[in-house]
């Protein structure tokens, strides 16, 4: 009696999972590209700043993507945030300072003194989550209540957690907009550079949940 059971319910487990597999197969491009806009949330917001996040450099398209929420009055100032690199990691030929490159090319773009910040962040494991708190910490002692954050695509889920998670605290309300650059979300499932970004950065957050670097009260927000 006990082995017909559990032959019973060992063949239901089979065919549930049988059906779960054929389910993906057939909606497997409606389930990619829904994964795809969860992994880069955007929409209309206004705030008191937009973070333009980079790395050792950043994009033209997030530049461009911050000029315009400035001039629309979306944003009254854009916050550029660059990691410190060490002489030795840069570019061979770019003898100047990056920071200092930004910098003038924002000026040449009109912008004052006063519409537009570069903080730097340090290169510290978890990178994300360290550069949150250096970058929010900062603001909140220029009393900022609200930030646009502009990210690279797929990249855009995870950075909003850990900004989210660190500015609640600080009483900082983040908004989250993805950059692509290369692919959108209309045509990165057949470009190979889409899906090895959308790949590792779902990697990425999955790492950062289990790792108890954004908690899971987060996840779903």
């Amino acid at each position: 009696m006990k082995n017909r059971k559990s032959k019973w319910i060992g063949g239901c487990i089979v065919l549930c999972v049988l059906i779960i597999t054929i389910f993906v197969f057939i909606f497997r491009e409606t389930i990619l590209f829904k994964a795809g806009s969860f992994l880069a949330p955007s929409g209309d917001y206004k705030a008191d700043v937009a973070i333009l996040e980079g790395n050792e450099f950043v994009s033209t398209g997030i530049i461009t993507k911050g000029m315009h929420l400035l001039s629309s009055g979306k944003v009254k100032r854009i916050v550029i945030v660059l990691q410190s690199i060490a002489p030795a990691d840069r570019p061979y030929g770019l003898e100047e300072s990056y920071p200092d490159i930004v910098r003038q090319k924002i000026k040449n773009l009109g912008l004052k003194k006063q519409d537009f910040k570069i903080i730097m962040v340090p290169v510290q494991h978890p990178i994300t989550l360290k550069e949150a708190e250096v970058v929010l910490k900062n603001l909140s002692r220029e009393n900022i209540k609200s930030a646009i954050l502009l990210s690279s695509g797929f990249h855009t889920r995870r950075s909003y957690l850990v900004y989210q998670y660190i500015g609640k605290p600080l009483q900082i309300k983040i908004f989250p907009e993805a950059s692509f650059t290369g692919y959108n979300l209309d045509n990165w499932l057949v470009q190979e550079r889409g899906f090895r970004d959308f790949t590792v950065e779902l990697f990425k957050l999955v790492y950062y949940l289990a790792g108890g670097y954004i908690p899971f009260k987060f996840s779903y927000q």
